[in-house]
């Protein structure tokens, strides 16, 4: 309507970030996507996306066995992770997408994808905090850790950190701002969360680094790391000589605490495991129903190639 595009130029003139609760139509573009792609700018841009996904998180585990909402993601991932500790487990891995139950990484602009992931983040550190241990988080680089460091202000037993600073010359393998990954880390550490280590292939180096370093052995749990794409050679070892080096014999050891991956297209699904379950597969009718039907499972962790060229089509 003409009020809407009123409001949303007074907006972009003022320096301010709409935070639309409800997507309404303006010539054909829905005005939450208008506002995302004005890329309106100003101290509430984070608090509006962190105020959409925090009403998110209601929900409970669904008939089938999928979580319906994202209320129900948060518990499962902290009451797994919680028991993955109690059995000894190191290296642990939550996957899921941060734009929809049904939705896969891409789908989303990218920072508000990490703004997405940021909130849920804190929620699960927030339900790990009545184990009482003392826990560090790492973030991608030192501005993203002071952006969504407010967000752990009222956490006492928490701890934010970083896992790499900007390096111009980090493409061509040098980094003469590198972290290193011992001197970030104390005594009375008890667990190491890393928040969305996907963008910079250096990030997941210096976790590698991490468990190297840690003389201790403490926990490390990865939070949509799209560990995903190691596993499947996304990044060609003839370019990423250095990442692909760190994680050989290392991405292996992470165990899923829950994890869930979409599939898309005609036969499309989605992969599903919550510790100590079983892999499970899911068929949809079409992309981006809640309607999920269990076709399969078993117990260790099927490739996606295997879920969408195998288990998918014979069920579909």
């Amino acid at each position: 309507s003409p009020r809407m595009l009123l409001t949303l130029l007074v907006a972009a003139s003022s320096g301010s970030r709409l935070c639309l609760a409800s997507p309404t139509r303006v010539f054909g573009m829905t005005s939450t996507r208008m506002a995302e792609t004005a890329r309106f700018s100003g101290p509430s841009a984070n608090s509006c996306l962190r105020r959409r996904h925090v009403e998110k998180l209601r929900g409970r585990l669904g008939p089938s066995g999928f979580p319906s909402g994202y209320g129900d993601v948060v518990r499962r991932a902290a009451d797994s992770v919680t028991q993955m500790l109690k059995d000894g487990k190191r290296f642990i891995e939550i996957e899921f997408p941060v734009t929809g139950l049904s939705a896969v990484p891409g789908d989303g602009e990218g920072a508000n994808e990490m703004t997405a992931s940021a909130v849920y983040t804190q929620e699960i550190v927030k339900a790990l905090e009545r184990n009482g241990q003392v826990t560090r988080v790492f973030f991608p680089d030192e501005k993203e850790a002071l952006r969504q460091k407010k967000l752990f202000k009222n956490m006492k037993n928490v701890r934010i950190d970083f896992l790499c600073r900007p390096s111009p010359l980090a493409d061509i393998g040098l980094d003469p701002n590198k972290v290193r990954m011992k001197d970030r880390i104390r005594d009375d550490d008890e667990l190491y969360i890393i928040a969305y280590p996907s963008f910079d292939p250096r990030e997941m180096i210096q976790v590698r680094e991490l468990s190297d370093d840690d003389t201790f052995d403490r926990p490390i749990v990865v939070i949509n790391g799209e560990l995903d794409r190691i596993r499947s050679g996304y990044y060609p070892s003839l370019f990423y000589p250095r990442l692909m080096s760190a994680m050989n014999g290392f991405i292996d050891k992470f165990d899923q605490a829950l994890y869930l991956h979409n599939f898309k297209g005609r036969m499309g699904g989605a992969l599903l495991r919550m510790y100590p379950g079983q892999y499970q597969v899911f068929t949809r009718d079409q992309f981006g129903a809640q309607n999920v039907k269990r076709v399969y499972e078993q117990e260790t962790m099927p490739t996606l190639k295997e879920v969408s060229l195998e288990i998918l089509p014979k069920y579909s």
